[in-house]
């Protein structure tokens, strides 16, 4: 081989790579925009992944979530609340090191539906087991959303081969664990409201009966003066008792 054929070659190994990262800042850059355009969302923090397919943004104002996809046919945008979030999950090279999930009855029920709707083994993750090999090629974080058509969002931190400890990896994790916190902090607040409403429907319920059984009592003895057991008096007086 001549040298100017080596000189092709390093030239293409180095050249290929600056093009997939330009394509890849290009479609951050994309998402980005058009997240700009959603109306009454205003991202407090976000993240656009590593390979620029997937981001993630939330509006801690709003309590908002929006799970961000750039594909072939352009940038969809999904917004979601705090309550359709369902668990959260870190994959390296896809066994997952650390879930959370939905813990209240409310949040629990939503999660079984959705392993009724035949994507269980996909929500379930792996067997949990880490590798033990000191290179990593994958880092993700998945999220499983209250949503039977699309269930999982996964956002990417790293797609190529590094050392455990180099320092690419290290940043990976650490990104990865902070929005697998932030994931976390949503999953506990809609939790926290599931189980206040929990507490305040029982009360609801006793209130709603207390009122139809009070109607019910003032429509008998309507009835009762009606067919003349009651006089106006009486009906008067039985009806100032009820409603005291």
């Amino acid at each position: 081989m001549d040298f100017w054929s080596w000189v092709l070659i390093v030239v293409a190994g180095v050249g290929i790579p600056i093009v997939q990262a330009i394509g890849v800042s290009n479609k951050k850059t994309t998402m980005e925009e058009k997240l700009k355009s959603l109306p009454d969302f205003s991202p407090t923090q976000k993240i656009m992944g590593n390979n620029g397919d997937t981001g993630l943004a939330i509006d801690e104002n709003r309590k908002k979530v929006v799970l961000i996809k750039n594909g072939s046919s352009g940038v969809n945008l999904k917004p979601i609340t705090y309550r359709d979030v369902l668990t959260s999950e870190i994959f390296v090279d896809g066994e997952t090191i650390t879930k959370t999930a939905r813990g209240s009855q409310l949040g629990g029920a939503l999660i079984g539906g959705l392993a009724l709707g035949g994507v269980g083994a996909i929500i379930g993750g792996l067997s949990g087991k880490t590798k033990s090999s000191e290179k990593v090629k994958r880092v993700d974080l998945r999220i499983t959303v209250n949503d039977t058509k699309s269930p999982l969002h996964d956002l990417n931190f790293m797609d190529f081969k590094g050392k455990k400890d180099g320092i690419v990896y290290k940043s990976a994790m650490e990104q990865a664990r902070h929005w697998h916190g932030l994931v976390a902090v949503l999953i506990k607040t809609a939790d926290n409201e599931d189980e206040r409403q929990e507490r305040i429907e029982p009360s609801s319920n006793v209130e709603s009966s207390t009122q139809t059984s009070l109607a019910d009592e003032l429509s008998k003895l309507s009835d009762l003066r009606d067919k003349g057991v009651l006089s106006e008096e009486e009906f008067s007086t039985q009806k100032r008792k009820l409603l005291s």
